[in-house]
């Protein structure tokens, strides 16, 4: 499949889908996390059921199935997350590549640094 690369006009046109896509990789890893926390702290009591520990699981399976989605999404559309700055997506351009970096009140978009994309 050939590789898709964005002008700077292009990129700025899927920044809406990049913030929902993102925002939606933050919410169900913190979520993930937090599940997994509870998870380990129920294994440790004795007089935990099994019901509760594989509905747990189930939910944090969930979420881990959802982000996977998500980062397939995002490879659809030629992008990926940047390894350094888990937050951060990478946009393909003629010139390495544009990087989004943004929250829903606060939208920062630029060229990444040299050596942003493989």
């Amino acid at each position: 499949m050939k590789r898709r690369i964005y002008a700077l006009k292009e990129a700025e046109k899927i920044v809406p889908l990049l913030r929902s896509i993102g925002k939606e990789i933050h919410v169900r890893r913190r979520e993930a996390e937090e599940l997994q926390k509870r998870l380990d702290l129920v294994r440790g009591l004795s007089r935990t059921e099994g019901t509760v520990l594989k509905n747990l699981e189930a939910q944090i399976a969930t979420h881990l199935r959802e982000i996977r989605a998500s980062e397939r999404e995002l490879d659809h559309l030629g992008c990926r997350l940047d390894e350094r700055h888990p937050l951060r997506i990478l946009i393909p351009s003629s010139d390495g590549a544009w990087a989004f970096d943004g929250s829903l009140d606060d939208t920062r978009f630029y060229a990444a640094p040299a050596g942003g994309v493989a």
